[in-house]
């Protein structure tokens, strides 16, 4: 026994100085600020997680489980990475004085898409990076099949305010592919480093479509870096106002395999 945990932490040891030199880990969850960092050339960022969704109406109780939230993120050159999107949704819907319940589950669109860093941080101008991806329709179980296909374009900001204190911002557009009148999206976060291995965030995000309710929310969450490539998260959020979802709390994890 003695020898197994003295090889255990010999290689754990070799891990842990292997990794000593990889490039610092940026992800683009939990929170819904994409960042203005693209991964490093020839890496591939696997962005993963579980959430869990609630939102009550006057006509309906909607339960909603994303059992994964996939994004792999692939760095093509320096500054661009492309992106691809896949998640697999189950959701149960409950009709209000009635015992009528419908349940769906099955993938959603793949998205497929692109970011590049246009700027870095300069004195008070921040970093700027441009995101932009189609949500296609076909690959969708019939359930989460929009009608036409969708997309979505964003532009990331950040800031680096102090050695601990850093504040990021999108502004967007997106189509859903259920019609052809686009949703404006926005947020703002303000990243938090409590420790070297530990952060957390404060978020206030929303859409404002052209045509119906603007959806507003509210999130915060922690993230863990346990190794230099490798990440854990837990979030929550609320909803502001009758448009919004009402609550919902996510689990996940990021993983960048090496050059």
């Amino acid at each position: 026994m003695k020898i197994q945990i003295t090889l255990f932490f010999i290689v754990l040891a070799f891990v842990v100085q292997a990794q000593e030199n990889v490039p610092v880990l940026i992800t683009d969850r939990p929170d819904q600020t994409e960042s203005s960092v693209t991964v490093p050339v020839k890496s591939l960022q696997i962005e993963t997680g579980f959430m869990l969704a609630n939102e009550q109406t006057d006509l309906f109780d909607l339960s909603s489980i994303t059992y994964n939230t996939t994004l792999l993120r692939y760095g093509l050159l320096d500054n661009f990475e492309l992106r691809l999107g896949l998640e697999y949704l189950e959701e149960k819907v409950e009709f209000q004085d009635t015992d009528e319940t419908d349940k769906a589950n099955g993938f959603s669109p793949l998205y497929t898409g692109f970011k590049v860093k246009v700027a870095d941080e300069n004195g008070w101008l921040p970093e700027v990076a441009f995101l932009g991806g189609l949500i296609l329709p076909f690959t969708a179980d019939k359930a989460f099949k929009p009608e036409y296909v969708g997309g979505n374009m964003r532009l990331a900001f950040a800031h680096t305010l102090s050695e601990r204190f850093s504040l990021g911002y999108n502004l967007g557009a997106e189509w859903s592919g259920n019609t052809a009148v686009p949703e404006y999206f926005y947020s703002l976060a303000l990243g938090i480093g409590l420790a070297d291995a530990l952060g957390m965030f404060v978020e206030s995000y929303g859409t404002v479509p052209e045509k119906g309710a603007d959806a507003h929310l509210l999130d915060a969450g922690f993230t863990y870096l346990v190794l230099p490539n490798f990440q854990l998260d837990i979030s929550g959020g609320l909803g502001l106002n009758d448009a919004a979802l009402d609550n919902f709390i996510s689990f996940g994890l990021t993983y960048r395999l090496p050059e």
